[in-house]
């Protein structure tokens, strides 16, 4: 089985220059970046006016779903005093381990969820990685040159993750 990336088309996009510091302003509110924030507001857009075909709409769903669920898991393992550096594969263990969730991410990245190589897997495991350190204010681990450490696994949903030192009980 050939598994593709589905493509992607970049635009410009032109704003008064006091809209985008407003956007700017309300992306940072969500923690999102201007861009995301555009690009949600078009993906809904899209839903909402029922243009969208429906295995994208139900593919965007699922993968909403899955980072959704796991930002959810890792703030609550915060809260419960379960924090530790590897904040992010633990997630995806407890993830992986609810079979509601596991049947998501299968049918998102079309394969078994511990096969390595599938090029479906990149792009949401870095969403829900990025998404979980945002979720809970995590600070990444760093080497002596300032660059964030990575910690390679095996035999795990992810291949790799980015270590963290602390998280923000504020955000949680």
């Amino acid at each position: 089985m050939s598994l593709q990336v589905p493509k992607t088309t970049k635009h410009t996009l032109t704003l008064l220059d006091s809209v985008y510091a407003a956007l700017k302003l309300s992306a940072a509110r969500q923690g999102l970046e201007p861009n995301e924030v555009i690009q949600n507001l078009i993906i809904d857009h899209v839903i909402e006016a029922g243009t969208l075909d429906e295995a994208t709409q139900k593919r965007i769903e699922t993968g909403r779903r899955l980072v959704a669920s796991a930002v959810e898991v890792a703030k609550q393992r915060c809260r419960e005093g379960l924090f530790s550096s590897s904040i992010t594969l633990d997630t995806f263990h407890a993830c992986a381990s609810d079979p509601e969730w596991a049947a998501d991410y299968r049918a998102y990245v079309g394969d078994d969820i511990y096969k390595n190589g599938n090029p479906m897997k990149g792009g949401i495991n870095r969403e829900i990685g990025f998404r979980i350190r945002a979720g809970i204010g995590g600070e990444v681990e760093k080497n002596d040159d300032g660059k964030p450490v990575m910690a390679k696994v095996l035999g795990e949903v992810i291949q790799s993750y980015t270590p963290m030192k602390n998280f923000d009980p504020a955000k949680l």
